[in-house]
């Protein structure tokens, strides 16, 4: 078939690291075209009124990926000016206390003496400890490893970086650094409680670079933007737009391989043919893989893709809420633990986002949003939106312990994994493929714990961005993850130079 366009960089979906990439690349004078998929931002509407799909803390932003990234595309001045501090950056509610995470040094310092007497210096050198092993993280991310190392060559490198950076080694334990503060301790709960949302690979065994990286970019502070959670993404998508085609509404349903690599993307609606030199998946990658015929499939890469299997689904739900009935100093980002005793599973560890969907909020609105996340086992997913409903309860009756009143005050409430299509038969309810959102187990070797899978694919030209690559990362992921297939695209794709 004759195609109608060719562009240099195919991204399919929209998640952050892909816009990185494509911004990356539309800077250096690609040719870029992003395609929606069917994902969508942060935000979407329901009878009327706005909710989040997914609440996030957005933090990181000094890390040496953000700030390589944005330098590269000439957004200093934006990077300084659009996002706003908050202070306290979190809350963490536990049964007998509720700690502030502030960054204001001495505040901090009488939250930790107030709620934990006693203990301030063990608690300080914990914060030391994790600082002086993440300032080393910072050096290697710095150099831009390739993570994991492919061939011999790379390989090579990392081992002379292992005899430098002990913590490379995948056999290299770390001392666990909250020893002092024995099991059940709520000083173990106020740190593990942020870092498990953060982190989106919830290992068996401890990782230095996840654990320490994401605590000691907690403690710089907590942001959010004035325009919205949206900000980043539309930011990205502007700049991609300026030399490329972002067509949000376009979805592939067909790609065509020769020779090892996508040539061509099939579109649904436009009955259109487009090329492409690499195409870059930016969302659930069975779904895109799948669209290779049977008979053009390379075994390997599909393998590796069907036994990527999460270990929890996030759950949301949001509770549209009478003005009131928010307590006066809840912060904007809270953690609910409720048995110190049990792990920090299911319902036992709520994440709940007040007024998420908005930018800086005006106090005096009359009704008011919490967004609340727990993880659940995947599992649950198979019970259908009979199982939603149950897990929106249970959520609820977990917010009402921070928000006494969320009954009584309650206007409407609403998640995302149930979608409601027209049929034949009229209205039918499902769950939303789209809205199940993983959390993964073990990381591969030599990826510092951080990723449970590849960037490249068996194809020549496949890269694999989104959500999952590098995800136990936190904010850092999608930035290293760009600037991963950044170098990659580089090397597969050649600008030509000239008239």
């Amino acid at each position: 078939m004759t195609t109608s366009a060719h562009y240099n960089i195919a991204i399919v979906g929209t998640d952050l690291s892909g816009l990185v990439l494509g911004a990356l690349c539309a800077k250096a004078g690609y040719r870029v075209a992003v395609f929606g998929q069917g994902t969508q931002g942060a935000l979407y509407e329901h009878q009327g009124q706005i909710f989040c799909r997914a609440p996030e803390m957005i933090y990181g932003i000094s890390s040496p990926p953000m700030r390589k990234v944005f330098e590269q595309l000439g957004l200093g001045l934006e990077l300084r000016n659009l996002p706003q501090r908050l202070d306290p950056s979190f809350q963490v509610v536990m049964p007998k206390s509720r700690v502030d995470f502030s960054t204001h040094r001495t505040r901090f310092q009488a939250e930790i003496h107030r709620e934990f007497p006693g203990e301030s210096a063990i608690s300080e050198a914990f914060f030391e400890r994790t600082a002086d092993i993440d300032r080393q993280v910072e050096e290697v991310l710095e150099m831009e490893i390739r993570l994991p190392p492919k061939g011999i060559r790379e390989a090579w490198q990392f081992r002379r970086l292992v005899k430098q950076f002990p913590f490379l080694d995948d056999e290299w334990a770390i001392e666990d650094p909250l020893a002092a503060f024995p099991h059940g301790h709520p000083f173990r709960a106020f740190i593990h409680a942020p870092f498990r949302f953060c982190s989106r690979m919830l290992s068996s065994r401890p990782y230095p670079a996840t654990f320490v990286r994401i605590i000691n970019e907690l403690r710089k502070g907590v942001f959010t933007f004035a325009q919205g959670p949206d900000t980043l993404r539309n930011l990205f998508l502007d700049m991609i737009s300026t030399s490329g085609d972002v067509r949000l509404r376009d979805h592939i349903t067909r790609l065509e391989v020769k020779r090892g690599k996508v040539h061509q993307l099939m579109l649904r609606d436009r009955r259109q043919v487009v090329g492409c030199d690499l195409l870059v998946i930016n969302t659930e990658p069975k779904h895109v893989l799948n669209l290779i015929p049977a008979e053009q499939q390379r075994e390997e890469a599909h393998a590796a893709i069907h036994d990527l299997q999460p270990v929890y689904y996030t759950f949301t739900g949001s509770f549209l809420v009478n003005s009131r009935a928010i307590p006066e100093n809840m912060a904007r980002h809270v953690f609910t633990v409720f048995d110190l005793s049990k792990p920090l599973d299911e319902d036992n560890l709520v994440y709940i986002a007040r007024d998420i969907e908005q930018g800086l909020v005006r106090h005096d609105r009359e009704v008011r949003t919490l967004t609340a996340t727990m993880r659940v086992p995947v599992a649950v997913a198979s019970h259908g939106p009979a199982g939603a409903r149950r897990l929106l309860d249970m959520l609820q009756a977990r917010v009402e312990h921070v928000v006494p009143f969320l009954s009584e005050h309650l206007v409407s409430r609403h998640t995302p994994w149930i979608k409601v299509t027209n049929g034949t038969e009229g209205p039918r309810e499902r769950l939303d493929p789209l809205e199940l959102r993983p959390c993964y187990g073990e990381a591969l070797s030599h990826t510092l714990g951080t990723s449970p899978t590849t960037i490249t694919t068996g194809y020549r030209n496949v890269l694999l961005g989104g959500d999952i690559a590098f995800c136990g990362l936190g904010s850092d992921a999608p930035y290293v993850a760009g600037l991963h297939m950044y170098s990659l695209a580089q090397d597969v794709v050649t600008l030509k130079s000239g008239f």
